[in-house]
Parts: C-alpha cells; structure tokens; sequence
C-alpha cells in the first residue's frame, strides 16, 4: 500500500506519493505519466523530441534502486554505460517530495548551463550540468524510472536510452 502526503500550495493541491519501505514504484500509471510529462516538457522547451516510456529501462532502474536503498548511499551504477544506458539519480528524505520536485532538481541545473559541446556547457567548471543534459538529450528517445525507499530515505532513478553526455556532442 502506498502512502499519500498531501501538501496545499497556494491553493493547489500537490500529492507525495513515496515508496513504501521495501517497495518499488515503476509500473504506477500516475508515476509514469507524472516523470514523462515532466521530462517532456523540459525536452520541448529546447526542441528536443519527446521521450517514450520503456519497460526495461524501468527494471533496470528498479534494480539498481533497490541496491541505493539497500545501502542506503545515493551512487551511479558503475555498469550503467556498459549497458548502453543513461542515467540520473536523486535522492532525499523518504516521503516529503513529490515526483515534480524530484526530476525538477535535474532542471535545475539548467541555471549553470550554457549551450556547448559536453562537458564543456557549464558556467564554471565545479557547476553540475550532467543530470539536465541526459534529460534534454537530443539523441535519448527513451526513459525508464523507478522510486524506491528504506524507511528514511527515497531513491529515484531513471535510466535513457539511447544515452546522452557523449564527450564532444552538444546536448540538442
């Protein structure tokens, strides 16, 4: 069973939706529509095609973020490009985001992007760009995501395919 958090905004009503202890979200319509919408918008805003969701990127993404949540340590998967994969990991405090605040601090980093070859497309060298430009890859048509917790923290991971950040290419 899913645990639902209601926040009020503004006179808006955002729903947390987080994984409970042990389980994994992929396969929730609402999820799915919620992480593409997002991403699509993101891609649109600089003419990048929109992605598609994928199955198997999601069990892949199901995989390695019960392996986050079993550590309890937020880390790329060491394996991730030898399967033709990109991917994005966030993690924070189990049960007090929502889905749009998760992949929205991805687009944050947008504020220290400027438009060039990868790596070189950040406004100072420690700036981290690398989660926006595998969202608004250009090339990537796919995405596959799953939300994880251990009780105190969630684990969101997406994975892309094909992958972006590709040294010398610029993002779109």
């Amino acid at each position: 069973m899913k645990h639902f958090i209601l926040f009020l905004v503004l006179g808006q009503a955002w729903i947390a939706v987080r994984a409970q202890d042990g389980k994994i979200v992929y396969k929730d319509s609402s999820f799915i529509k919620t992480l593409l919408e997002q991403h699509n918008q993101f891609r649109s805003a600089v003419g990048s095609p929109p992605l598609q969701w994928s199955a198997a990127l999601a069990e892949d993404a199901r995989a390695w973020a019960a392996q986050l949540a079993k550590g309890n340590q937020g880390q790329h998967d060491p394996q991730v490009r030898a399967k033709r994969e990109g991917e994005n990991i966030w993690w924070g405090t189990a049960g007090a985001f929502t889905y749009e605040v998760m992949v929205g601090a991805w687009a944050g980093e947008k504020k220290d992007f400027v438009y060039g070859v990868f790596p070189d497309c950040r406004t100072r060298r420690s700036a981290v760009v690398g989660h926006y430009t595998q969202m608004v890859w250009k090339n990537t048509n796919a995405v596959g995501c799953a939300l994880t917790s251990n009780g105190k923290t969630d684990f969101l991971v997406c994975r892309y395919s094909p992958p972006g950040n590709i040294e010398g290419q610029k993002p779109y």
